[in-house]
């Protein structure tokens, strides 16, 4: 900080202006005008920008502070931006002037270089301290937005995936898997879940759910896409390329379910679903694929339930 009474005691009166608050004394990436600066009244705050974080204000300056130097000695353009806190006042100095500052009184020389140095040392520091923070944020902001993005497309009680997202990606899947042949949407449904509810309780219902999903989702391939559909019924995408692979695999499903112990608070429930299976060879078929589907399921329902129902055309 240099001493404003110092500056003036030899007769040296350099050019005294007056900014209004939060008038911009200059921006960042402003051509040098050849002049820095001291303030002899009031405060700014100094900005410096952070591409996508924008500019923040990094520094408070007061009485005695200089700001403007970079550019008067390296004839660069601004690096900051200053902005008046309060009704300000500062001495405009240019080459000249601080040269003759120098030369006529010495202990400013020395106050001046130290406050450079001190300048550029917390400088790099506050610039560390904002990167630093803005890559924190950044991770901040990543994670919520997975968080987001999968409780958007995630089922809260079973964890598997919801019905929208199912519907939003399965098209593509069946175009890259199922080009050239045949793939297969599956209907899953629980048997007299109604009952479960009725007999044991809503939540003995929702834990049967619950490891209803985990027992399909143990089996299905990373190729396959495994959704809740909505109420006890869950949908199933396969990338078997015929029915003698998609059946034997659904039926493993419907099988370890039937045989897997289901207890809650210490009572057994008997589970078994129903499946309809139906051939999808584009993504302009789901919907229909879908209707297919359900009619099998349909089909398995009426012929006694707890079996797997391939589609067959009437």
């Amino acid at each position: 900080m240099i001493d404003i009474a110092k500056i003036t005691r030899k007769g040296d009166v350099p050019q005294l202006i007056d900014f209004k608050k939060d008038e911009v004394i200059f921006k960042d990436g402003e051509p040098s005008n050849g002049r820095m600066y001291i303030l002899s009244r009031g405060q700014v705050d100094v900005y410096k920008n952070f591409g996508e974080q924008g500019e923040i204000c990094v520094a408070t300056l007061t009485i005695g502070d200089f700001f403007g130097e970079m550019s008067l000695f390296l004839d660069k353009g601004r690096t900051a931006t200053i902005v008046a806190k309060e009704d300000v006042s500062v001495y405009s100095l240019n080459r000249a002037d601080i040269l003759g500052f120098l030369e006529r009184q010495p202990e400013i020389a020395f106050t001046f270089i130290q406050s450079l140095c001190m300048r550029l040392d917390s400088t790099n520091l506050s610039a560390l301290d904002n990167r630093i923070k803005y890559e924190q944020d950044m991770t901040m902001l990543t994670a919520e937005k997975s968080e987001l993005e999968n409780t958007a497309n995630t089922d809260q009680l079973t964890g598997v995936y919801n019905r929208r997202y199912f519907i939003d990606n399965v098209g593509s899947l069946i175009d890259i898997i199922g080009r050239n042949r045949y793939s297969f949407l599956v209907m899953l449904d629980l048997d007299h879940f109604k009952k479960i509810n009725d007999n044991y309780g809503h939540l003995a219902g929702d834990h049967v759910l619950v490891t209803v999903a985990e027992t399909v989702t143990s089996v299905v391939r990373s190729s396959d896409l495994f959704a809740r559909y909505g109420g006890e019924e869950f949908i199933l995408y396969l990338s078997c390329a015929s029915p003698d692979d998609a059946v034997p695999l659904v039926e493993r499903i419907r099988e370890d379910i039937s045989n897997a112990e289901f207890r809650y608070n210490g009572e057994q429930i008997a589970v078994t679903i129903s499946a309809g299976i139906a051939p999808v060879s584009s993504a302009r078929e789901i919907d229909s694929a879908i209707a297919r589907a359900d009619q099998a399921l349909y089909t398995a329902k009426n012929e006694g339930r707890n079996r797997t129902v391939l589609y067959s055309p009437e």
